[in-house]
């Protein structure tokens, strides 16, 4: 807007000096100056415009999926840090690791809430469904059989979690904070086939080895530990299948970047 100001004064002054402009052009350059001006604003406003959150839902969001990626990060550590200090000693892993993936794993449920309020498109059944089965692994099966807790699945669970989560988690980051880097997408819909197989046989390894245990805490909870797992068998296919799409619409957008 100065620049506009300070080349139009000058042009004006020379006009003037040499009476070669008169009062209805001096109007009119005037004008143009005035439209030069605005132009100008508009422009370097659009220019400096960062992307990012638009408005308080999207800022929450946005803070959600930070905290949630820090929690998971914190999750990880802790498990590579126990058995690197361990030489490996898988069984050493859920005392360290519990009280984080406790809260952290339970804070999911925000997910379905969010979805329900159609503040994110990941539809409401899919989400709930992996939020379910997460916090059955917790609290139904970890929390109440304290016997397997140094079998391996139980930290093969964990990590297969943890990586998938940082991945999903920073992806929502970035694409809230306004791009999404190649690499965190490429992870996005790529990285599911080893975690999400891994994921699942760990947590059905895990439910077997509770089975044991399960019977002599209670006989209905035992047969509710095989009515849940026997919903592994098609619920495995259609979450793979979800994650298959949404590679293949990824797959295809990036196709046409490159074209």
């Amino acid at each position: 807007m100065s620049l506009g100001k300070h080349l139009g004064g000058d042009l004006i002054k020379a006009y003037i000096d040499e009476r070669l402009i008169t009062t209805q052009q001096l109007v009119v350059f005037l004008s143009q100056i005035k439209k030069y001006g605005q132009r100008t604003l508009a422009e370097a406003q659009t220019s400096t415009a960062l992307p990012g959150p638009k408005n308080m839902k999207e800022w929450y969001l946005l803070s959600y999926n930070q905290v949630s990626f820090g929690g998971w990060g914190w999750i990880l550590l802790l498990t590579l840090t126990q058995l690197y200090n361990t030489q490996g000693d898988y069984t050493t892993v859920f005392d360290v690791v519990w009280p984080a993936l406790s809260y952290v794993q339970t804070a999911a449920l925000f997910e379905v809430l969010h979805s329900l309020l159609g503040w994110v498109r990941a539809p409401v059944m899919t989400t709930a469904m992996q939020v379910a089965s997460r916090l059955f692994l917790v609290w139904g099966v970890n929390y109440i059989v304290p016997e397997i807790h140094t079998h391996w699945s139980f930290t093969t669970m964990v990590i297969a979690w943890s990586i998938a989560e940082l991945v999903r988690y920073s992806f929502y980051t970035f694409h809230l904070s306004g791009g999404v880097p190649g690499f965190v997408s490429w992870a996005r819909y790529n990285f599911f086939f080893i975690l999400y197989p891994l994921g699942v046989f760990s947590e059905m390894m895990m439910v077997y080895q509770a089975l044991p245990y399960a019977k002599a805490i209670d006989t209905l909870y035992f047969y509710g530990l095989i009515a849940v797992a026997l919903i592994y068998i098609p619920g495995f296919p259609v979450l793979f299948s979800h994650m298959l799409v949404q590679r293949k619409k990824y797959m295809r957008g990036d196709t046409k970047k490159k074209q």
